[in-house]
């Protein structure tokens, strides 16, 4: 487990994240119910994310109901503030702005999966077959089939390798196309596995790390005003995952905590 803190650490391919943290809300002590609850939140989306190798079976269950929506919101009140007009999204893949209002909540709900399913192949790739994780190689954490076939579309080429400025997703069709792109990558790796699971991780030390370790302990923060759908004074909690997906969680249906996003940890 000690392996899994220190590459969530020294991975850097990127250094932008959707970061919660940093605007419209204030930090706060984690009580010990939201403590148990908020760890048994990540521990489950590890085991079912390890399980089932696709982010969309575990929406329905783990995540706020409508957090698709809420993400395009947030993101054009930001796209108003600033000038930048390419965000974000997971590391080494960026989108235009306007693909906020042209693109529909489906074909985000594809692309967000694909996308983060992409990444989680490539961090459980790299926890099992790093013997160096000071010296981790992009190249570790996909097949050569995966890296051809992203050399295929312009816009996924630099995602793996970065050789030079990326070129960020400007079209639904473009959107869609990288969507597909990204499945079929997704396929291959799956084929790779032959139905075993991507990872093995040994249930009761994977609790005392969460329960022990500070890569894993939770964060709680006050929204000071309304910020992702949030009212002030709601809280969110943040937490790292095993399989180095940080999650923002916030109580839901039946004042249970559900994953209000979920993105790579790039270690901001």
């Amino acid at each position: 487990m000690r392996l899994i803190c220190a590459l969530g650490i020294l991975f850097t391919l990127t250094a932008n994240s959707f970061c919660f943290a940093s605007r419209g809300i204030t930090k706060q002590q984690v009580d010990n119910s939201d403590l148990r609850e908020a760890r048994q939140v990540a521990i489950e989306f590890t085991t079912r994310f390890l399980e089932k190798t696709d982010l969309n079976l575990l929406v329905k269950d783990l995540f706020v109901s409508n957090f698709i929506e809420r993400y395009k919101t947030e993101k054009s009140k930001d796209r108003s503030s600033h000038s930048a007009t390419d965000l974000y999204f997971v590391p080494g893949l960026d989108y235009n702005s306007n693909l906020l209002a042209e693109a529909g909540a489906e074909d985000w709900l594809s692309f967000y999966t694909a996308a983060n399913n992409f990444v989680f192949f490539g961090f459980v790739s790299a926890i099992k077959n790093s013997r160096d994780i000071a010296n981790i190689q992009a190249t570790e954490m996909y097949p050569p089939s995966v890296v051809k076939l992203l050399n295929t579309n312009e816009t996924l080429s630099n995602m793996i390798v970065r050789k030079g400025k990326s070129r960020a997703i400007s079209s639904v069709a473009e959107m869609h196309t990288v969507t597909a792109t990204l499945e079929r990558a997704i396929t291959l790796m799956r084929q790779e596995l032959k139905g075993q699971p991507p990872l093995h991780l040994d249930e009761k030390e994977m609790v005392k790390a969460i329960q022990e370790d500070d890569f894993f302990k939770p964060s709680v923060e006050t929204v000071d005003g309304n910020f992702f759908g949030l009212s002030k004074g709601e809280r969110v909690i943040l937490i790292n995952t095993p399989i180095l997906f940080r999650l923002t969680l916030v109580k839901a249906r039946n004042d249970k905590f559900e994953i209000l996003w979920a993105e790579p940890y790039t270690g901001g």
